[in-house]
């Protein structure tokens, strides 16, 4: 049986060292929704991109849909970002979007002049959209399929797997 992260302890107890850590990272509004939220599909949403424009859920039906959550403080996201830009690539069948969860995009800017990669960039500064798909914690990427279902989360990235979980759910979407 799977525990929904908002239930299992392992996950809570991180987000509270997480939250006592650095409170500024994470909104507290953006907290209890993700506490709260248990997404199941893609809610239709209109988020600035960082090219100008706006990324609209509702524009992508009939596809599937990669949003990964990022922030210029995590670690892992300096590795994930670029492999994740490499294998977009290479899979032109799935919508990718990076998601920065940074308050200012100074922050993202100044972070993406450092770490190169080529993926469309959203902005997401009060963490709303964080908080509906219950992100807490980065990296984390949500895989969504045609009709617009959750089918797939992952939270982290290691250089052992690197993306080869991602492989195998993209792979089991039809």
């Amino acid at each position: 049986m799977t525990i929904p992260p908002h239930e299992d302890p392992a996950v809570l107890l991180l987000l509270i060292e997480i939250a006592f850590a650095a409170p500024e990272m994470i909104p507290e509004e953006a907290w209890a929704a993700a506490m709260n939220a248990a997404p199941e599909s893609a809610a239709d949403f209109e988020i600035p991109l960082k090219a100008g424009g706006t990324f609209r859920m509702a524009d992508h039906k009939g596809e599937k849909v990669l949003l990964t959550f990022w922030a210029s403080w995590c670690a892992p996201c300096r590795r994930e970002l670029p492999a994740l830009s490499t294998w977009a690539k290479s899979h032109p069948e799935v919508t990718v979007l990076a998601v920065n969860v940074d308050r200012t995009s100074a922050e993202a800017e100044s972070f993406m002049r450092k770490v190169s990669f080529d993926l469309p960039v959203a902005y997401d500064p009060d963490a709303k959209h964080l908080g509906r798909y219950g992100v807490a914690s980065m990296p984390t990427m949500l895989l969504f399929d045609r009709k617009g279902a959750l089918v797939w989360r992952h939270t982290g990235y290691g250089e052992e797997k690197g993306l080869s979980e991602l492989d195998a759910a993209v792979g089991g979407v039809k």
